[in-house]
């Protein structure tokens, strides 16, 4: 009965869906057609909402970035996918505008609601423009953009990504307690990872928004799974660890590309392998996680413009995963999205002192490394 407690139905509001069979049972609390959807998924595509204009500018922090959104795809064949899942993330302004993208946050996952009697967008461009279009709609119809938002968050939270708290703002000083990121892993405190809890939850009155606020939250609900770097973050390539919810022993493990970011992304792809945490390393025996370089003129654009990126995500049919585990996996991937490319692998930076080109970055020991060249500015003026 749990399933009809859900205002929203996929079965319902998408034909793609209409044949897939529900799950046999209610686990996490997650309903059955979602279950379902989970559990016939050969594939899962994770596109970044491009979103150009700040949160607001008058307002402090000013001209503070917009939070993250993300739309997952289902593929129920190879050649076939649907959008089932929304992503959004929470997360407190200031820590987003002084810390990103290493500020606490919280993904809140809600099934996706078709627009009613609207063109779903299928190819790049069409979803760039929507992005565009959404995005700027905001700066000239703002009382309409917040009735769509605002519409769209009274659908249940299915369930929470949580990340293990980050660095905090303290109006230019860190404030604790906080988690070190972006260094070298020889602690705990260094440490990224995210837990995974079905359904919603509420932050405490007057603390920020998206922090884990252990032993201050109530209504958090079961724990699905947790993704963890380890002690020296996998040495010299990007490691996170996957477990179940009811062990400390990880299940599978991530393991990246030893480049990644920076000016590479225009050219390649970047392989994520999840594999068994006792079998060879990198086998893909559970699954491939692939960060997709620009396919057209559009997603030029899109990883030009903005910080917006797109996955796939390929499970082993012989894995035989549950549900909550193809979920924990998409929550690696979208850690991953914040860890090594949500504008901490920059293409180019400029300053006072000229312009830093990033060909790309390595993880060592946990610490981002950029391979970059510097070119400074003609100081002495004239060209003489």
């Amino acid at each position: 009965m749990e399933q009809q407690q859900q205002p929203y139905s996929i079965l319902v509001g998408q034909p793609a869906f209409a044949q897939v069979p529900t799950y046999p049972q209610v686990e996490y609390g997650l309903p059955v057609d979602v279950l379902g959807v989970f559990a016939a998924s050969q594939s899962m595509s994770i596109r970044q909402h491009v979103k150009l204009l700040p949160k607001h500018c008058c307002v402090c922090p000013p001209c503070v970035e917009q939070e993250n959104t993300y739309s997952i795809y289902a593929g129920l064949t190879r050649d076939n996918a649907a959008e089932f899942l929304r992503v959004d993330e929470v997360s407190d302004d200031w820590n987003r505008c002084c810390c990103k993208p290493h500020h606490p946050w919280r993904l809140e996952v809600r099934q996706y609601i078709p627009p009613p009697g609207g063109d779903i967008a299928s190819s790049d461009w069409q979803h760039l423009a929507s992005d565009v279009q959404g995005d700027f709609s905001r700066f000239s119809t703002p009382e309409k953009a917040k009735f769509l938002k605002d519409s769209y968050q009274k659908a249940p939270v299915l369930f929470s990504i949580v990340r293990d708290d980050g660095m905090r703002c303290g109006w230019c000083i860190p404030r604790f307690p906080c988690k070190v990121l972006d260094c070298c892993i020889f602690h705990d405190v260094c440490a990224d990872g995210v837990h995974v809890y079905s359904g919603g939850m509420a932050d405490p009155e007057g603390e920020e928004r998206g922090r884990p606020h252990d032993g201050k939250v109530t209504d958090r609900g079961q724990l699905i799974g947790t993704v963890k770097q380890p002690w020296c973050g996998g040495g010299c390539h990007p490691v996170m660890d996957l477990r179940n919810s009811d062990g400390d022993e990880p299940y599978g493990r991530v393991e990246g590309p030893y480049c990644f970011g920076g000016w590479m992304e225009l050219c390649f792809d970047f392989k994520f392998s999840v594999s068994s945490f006792h079998g060879t390393p990198k086998s893909d025996d559970i699954a491939m996680i692939v960060k997709r370089k620009p396919s057209s003129l559009a997603m030029a654009a899109t990883d030009l413009m903005s910080d917006a990126d797109n996955y796939t995500i390929e499970f082993n049919p012989m894995a035989s995963l549950t549900p909550a585990q193809k979920a924990n996996i998409m929550s690696a991937q979208l850690l991953a999205d914040y860890m090594y490319f949500d504008g901490n692998t920059d293409k180019c930076k400029a300053s006072d002192d000229g312009v830093t080109c990033y060909f790309w970055y390595c993880s060592i020991y946990g610490c981002i490394v950029p391979c970059c060249i510097h070119i400074p500015n003609n100081k002495n003026g004239g060209g003489n």
